[in-house]
């Protein structure tokens, strides 16, 4: 991997305006990586549930906060973790301008996007950790 980001880590404020920011950070780095462009689709289209999820779900009403997104790869696979630090709520923030729609379907949308999804709430926040394999040809190098 030449010009690649191996590792890459970003807090940004939870709010719906910055989810775009996110989705662009996300797309650069993944940008540099020695993966096929609908591998780096999947892996932006669950990182773009997961920080929507984050926005609505941890910070629900507007609360102050923040969404850390990290990135690693691994010679086999691309990791994303998408963690805040806010208190998880079931009851989704109202739709805004730009959501994603229908509502209520950002799990199986990140699970139908990677190979692996996986979710931890605790008293400190939620962490969603999303792997896709690179592929033989990446793993191979």
């Amino acid at each position: 991997m030449t010009d690649a980001v191996e590792f890459a880590r970003a807090v940004h404020p939870a709010r719906a305006d910055e989810s775009q920011r996110m989705r662009h950070e996300a797309r650069d780095w993944l940008a540099g990586l020695d993966i096929d462009q609908d591998t780096r689709e999947r892996v932006l289209i669950a990182v773009s549930e997961a920080v929507e999820n984050a926005v609505e779900h941890a910070y629900p009403g507007g609360t102050d906060g923040t969404i850390e997104l990290t990135l690693w790869c691994e010679a086999d696979a691309v990791n994303v973790r998408v963690t805040d630090n806010g208190q998880w709520s079931d009851a989704a923030a109202p739709a805004t301008q730009g959501s994603h729609a229908p509502r209520g379907r950002g799990f199986v949308l990140m699970q139908r996007s990677v190979d692996s999804v996986a979710v931890r709430h605790t008293s400190r926040g939620t962490t969603v950790a999303l792997r896709q394999q690179r592929g033989p040809a990446a793993a191979a190098e």
